[in-house]
């Protein structure tokens, strides 16, 4: 395991000190970066996959539904 160090505040440090033996702050906050790198990810994602959107060609109004119709007609 890699170690980070982050600064804070010196009333923070305090309190965090004052409330160590309620909350586990190392696995807080490695909860809170790993949380924050899904949704960074997950948002990345979907602004890759809306610019792949935006080259593709747009349909004729129906088409969608006219291949739906065919697929499940074709079972």
């Amino acid at each position: 395991m890699s170690v980070v160090s982050v600064k804070v505040p010196r009333r923070v440090k305090e309190d965090m000190e004052r409330l160590k033996d309620r909350v586990r702050w190392p696995e807080e906050i490695r909860s809170f970066i790993a949380k924050k790198l899904e949704e960074t990810k997950n948002r990345e994602t979907v602004e890759q996959t809306e610019e792949l959107l935006d080259t593709m060609p747009v349909q004729p109004k129906g088409t969608i539904s006219r291949l739906v119709r065919e697929d499940r007609d074709s079972h």
